[in-house]
């Protein structure tokens, strides 16, 4: 009975939404690669071996991606014969797993959770574990596979207060789940006012605390990029729709005091580049697109990134990063320890309420700011006058005394991944 409903709710949900999931499609180019997958009149084929161990990894974007690659790569080097496909719910995290991990067996989108749909698909996988990875929750999904382990486990106070309410429904889903591996004892103790048993919960750390860095030839990518070595570089990394003008507008004034100033602006959404190239144009703003690639001229103000998976490499280029998604109430915040594992001074806006566990860590060691709109130039023209190297410091000390997740994780499902 409890699945019909789910389907139901389901398919009433896919109807109202599919408007905006087309709009989307024609005016933003976005899901066009994905839409019959997602949808689930695509389930992909798998050429996997009849005999043998088979995991399935789902992950949302590109940010679970990224985390949960160490612990992938681990697992396959422990478990060289296995079979290991990987699902993501965005083209950019699809992208970032052929990218992270280019020796998985499969690549695939995952289909909305319809029960028919989700019995195929498993029928056709039969994994022998499914990894889920910080907060994708879905019935059939979970429901349809023998073990589950969840990894870098999260969940907001939204969804906190959802589940709670349809106590019926999120007690049934949670009881499938074998292990939950979390970042915190903040969110074991919302999984436990769910119903979760105390002994499937281990507190396990971040797994992006683990994240590995490729070299960058630093001198190659500021001569690309017309950044010369006097220059003082930005980056505003994973902006979102607005945030791009209100940070622009904050900071233009300083590009007086600062005549070798250099933006590098990096959207969050591939969709949006086009929009906010206009956005540079109307403002009358000497910019240059990555992807155009014709020699900078060095003149430019800003770099729009119009590319995915560079954003790293954007903050090693940086003086100081300031990190989008917390100068809008609506997104919740990104990634902050990034920048900082990299000894780049991090600073950020206020909406920060998803990622509450980075805040306390990053504030208090010192390697980050949190600053409003209205004070963030002068802060910034302060950091620019005087470089915080303390800041530096606190960041590589940071990470380098968070790190060891994986580890955990892995000795955690040790008992749950196949012979």
């Amino acid at each position: 009975m409890l699945k019909l409903v789910y389907n139901l709710v389901l398919i009433l949900y896919t109807l109202l939404s599919l408007p905006k999931f087309l709009w989307e499609a024609v005016r933003h180019r976005k899901h066009r690669k994905s839409f019959m997958e997602k949808l689930g009149f695509k389930i992909p084929v798998f050429s996997l071996p009849a005999e043998g161990v088979k995991i399935w990894v789902h992950s949302i974007s590109m940010g679970e991606t990224k985390a949960v690659a160490p612990l992938v790569e681990q697992i396959r080097q422990q478990m060289p014969h296995a079979s290991i496909v990987i699902s993501t719910t965005t083209e950019t995290g699809l992208a970032e797993a052929k990218r992270r991990m280019p020796e998985l067996s499969h690549y695939f989108y995952l289909p909305l959770d319809f029960s028919w749909t989700m019995k195929r698909l498993v029928r056709r996988i039969q994994p022998d574990l499914l990894i889920l990875v910080e907060s994708d929750f879905w019935y059939n999904l979970v429901s349809y596979n023998k073990k589950v382990v969840l990894v870098n486990g999260k969940i907001s106070e939204t969804s906190q207060s959802r589940f709670r309410f349809f106590s019926f429904f999120s007690k049934r889903l949670f009881s499938q789940f074998d292990l939950l591996c979390l970042q915190s004892q903040r969110y074991a103790a919302r999984f436990k006012t769910l119903g979760v048993d105390a002994e499937k919960i281990v507190v396990t750390g971040n797994l992006k605390f683990d994240q590995t860095f490729p070299h960058l030839d630093i001198q190659r990518w500021k001569a690309d990029l017309g950044i010369l070595p006097e220059d003082k570089v930005i980056t505003l990394g994973s902006t979102h729709d607005s945030e791009e003008d209100q940070l622009i507008t904050a900071l233009e004034p300083l590009f007086k005091k600062f005549p070798t100033l250099k933006i590098l602006l990096v959207p969050r959404h591939p969709e949006r580049f086009a929009a906010v190239a206009a956005l540079l144009e109307k403002k009358k703003i000497s910019f240059a697109r990555f992807s155009d690639h014709l020699p900078k001229q060095g003149s430019e103000r800003v770099i729009l990134i119009d590319a995915m998976g560079i954003l790293s490499a954007c903050y090693q280029l940086s003086d100081i990063a300031i990190v989008g998604g917390s100068y809008v109430s609506h997104v919740g915040g990104h990634n902050i320890f990034e920048p900082a594992a990299l000894g780049i001074p991090v600073l950020f806006g206020p909406h920060m309420r998803d990622q509450k566990d980075l805040v306390e860590i990053v504030l208090p060691s010192g390697a980050g700011k949190q600053v409003e709109l209205s004070a963030l130039a002068s802060t910034v023209e302060g950091m620019l006058d005087h470089p915080p190297l303390e800041m530096k410091k606190a960041g590589l000390d940071l990470a380098e005394e968070v790190q060891g997740s994986t580890k955990r994780t892995l000795q955690s499902i040790q008992s749950f991944l196949p012979n």
